[in-house]
């Protein structure tokens, strides 16, 4: 498992650095997506024609964002950007990606109420000692917090995320009404969806790709480093925030690219006859 994990994460690697124009086009998308984030939140709504850019900008973003990812999954399985499939298929990501928001604002709202009934204990200033100085006492752990804390980045770091991810790589170049339609049908696509989704190969992907596109971005971006003049000091931060840029753009792609790619792999299988001369249902 491990080993064919690590190949395939390897082939997208291989595959996509060998077309360096595909990654100039993601990466160029990446930038307007960031743009149009900054544009939104940089922006005040104090006259007219603010408040219709904002609301550009609140048009742009999924827009924009959507559509990367649905490039990204169309150049995993066919080698190039179909930008006709790709506007077409940014929207059944968006799609099916509400029924996953939906969720997470369930279980969100659930974990709160839940947390309200396990408050955390008071804080207590420390005792001083006869010369006025605080003493030390060790707080207790309260583990109801941690275990909220923990469940909270599992589901939303991890469970909801791979979800959202096999859902678009299912949908991706399909019929989203013939795939959402057939009762007992749907059910049986739905569950093959959850299974693959949190295998033990696809969970150890996604931990790699985590690794690149969230762990290592934040590790460059919050490390305290100490570096003499004002100068030096500017080129130090001109080069993390392009390495966070390179390491979350080219993280998310590969880590994207491989799970299309299985998917791929998973539908030619399904689709091949078994040893009676049946098609696999």
């Amino acid at each position: 498992m491990i080993k064919e994990s690590m190949l395939s994460i390897w082939q997208s690697t291989r595959s996509l650095l060998a077309q360096r124009a595909s990654i100039a086009i993601f990466a160029g998308l990446y930038v307007l997506l960031l743009a149009a984030l900054y544009g939104f939140i940089a922006i005040r709504e104090a006259t007219l024609w603010q408040v219709l850019l904002t609301l550009l900008f609140v048009a742009l973003i999924p827009l924009i964002f959507f559509l990367l990812q649905a490039a990204i999954i169309n150049h995993a399985r066919t080698g190039r950007i179909d930008w006709g499939q790709a506007l077409r298929d940014s929207t059944k990501l968006a799609l099916v990606a509400l029924p996953v928001i939906f969720l997470g604002l369930g279980i969100m709202w659930l974990l709160n109420r839940w947390q309200r009934h396990f408050p955390a204990p008071q804080f207590i200033p420390p005792a001083l000692d006869p010369a006025g100085k605080p003493v030390p006492v060790k707080a207790p752990l309260h583990w109801p917090t941690v275990l909220f804390a923990t469940s909270r980045g599992l589901i939303f770091g991890v469970f909801l995320p791979l979800l959202l991810i096999h859902l678009w790589v299912a949908v991706a170049g399909e019929n989203l009404l013939a795939f959402a339609r057939g009762g007992r049908l749907f059910l049986s696509r739905a569950g093959q969806i959850v299974a693959r989704a949190f295998a033990p190969g696809s969970v150890l992907i996604y931990a790699v790709g985590l690794i690149f596109f969230a762990l290592i971005p934040y590790a460059l971006l919050f490390a305290h480093l100490h570096v003499p003049g004002t100068k030096s000091e500017f080129v130090v931060f001109t080069a993390r925030i392009v390495l966070v840029f390179l390491f979350i753009l080219l993280g998310w792609i590969i880590t994207l690219a491989t799970f299309a790619r299985m998917n791929q792999v998973f539908a030619i299988e399904a689709s091949q006859p078994v040893a009676d001369g049946e098609a696999i249902p």
